[in-house]
């Protein structure tokens, strides 16, 4: 009983278990991103990071607050896909989320992206101005 008590506090018996989103992306994934941009205006692409129960995800935000996220390889499938599309690509972890999808999920509708909803323009030196 000790050893088996021993070997659970040290971690040995534990197995990952995986998350909704983990492992690389899917097919299906990847097309409900494409979808999502071909159905939607103003969209942005928020980049987060990932955490010890999801792999890195995008999460794209339409103008009107509208959002869908979805797990990718890595950050460079990420650059390609917004790079494809022409969409910006921020960091989720540095500039947050935008207010408009947190008003979406309240019910507050809105047909147009103000400036103040922007997160700020990043600069070379990682440092937002």
């Amino acid at each position: 009983m000790r050893d088996r008590l021993r070997s659970w506090f040290k971690g040995e018996s534990r197995r990952p278990v995986p998350g909704p989103s983990s492992g690389p992306p899917t097919g299906a994934a990847a097309k409900d991103l494409e979808q999502f941009i071909s159905s939607r205006r103003g969209i942005e692409a928020y980049l987060e990071p990932k955490t010890a129960i999801y792999s890195t995800t995008i999460l794209l935000v339409a103008g009107d607050g509208e959002y869908l996220r979805r797990p990718v390889k890595d950050r460079g499938q990420a650059d390609a896909l917004c790079r494809k599309h022409g969409l910006p690509l921020y960091d989720a972890g540095i500039v947050g989320y935008p207010k408009r999808m947190r008003e979406y999920e309240k019910g507050v509708r809105r047909d147009e992206v103000s400036l103040d909803d922007l997160p700020p323009w990043p600069t070379d030196d990682g440092n937002a101005e």
